[in-house]
């Protein structure tokens, strides 16, 4: 699926950057590696913010954190994130 800007939501902000929660249909391992999923919220993800995923994978709920390595303007590529499993 695509990137859908109703899922982001910045949920803080301090001195080391924003903490975003993104949530989505998609699963979180295919939303971190899509070097530019983000690619629409360039003008607001900065390198160095984290980012809580909320996906879905065969149905069942699934959650990641990662964080922004790199936005140039361009292209917004993240980290592989940790897993949350309960």
């Amino acid at each position: 699926m695509a990137f859908s800007r109703d899922g982001l939501c910045r949920i803080g902000s301090g001195v080391g950057g924003a903490t975003w929660q993104y949530s989505t249909a998609d699963a979180t391992s295919a939303v971190v590696a899509d070097t530019n999923y983000f690619a629409s919220a360039k003008d607001e993800l900065d390198a160095g913010d984290v980012l809580i995923v909320v996906g879905t994978t065969g149905g069942t709920p699934t959650g990641r954190i990662s964080y922004v390595e790199s936005n140039d303007g361009t292209t917004v590529v993240c980290g592989a994130g940790v897993v949350i499993t309960a």
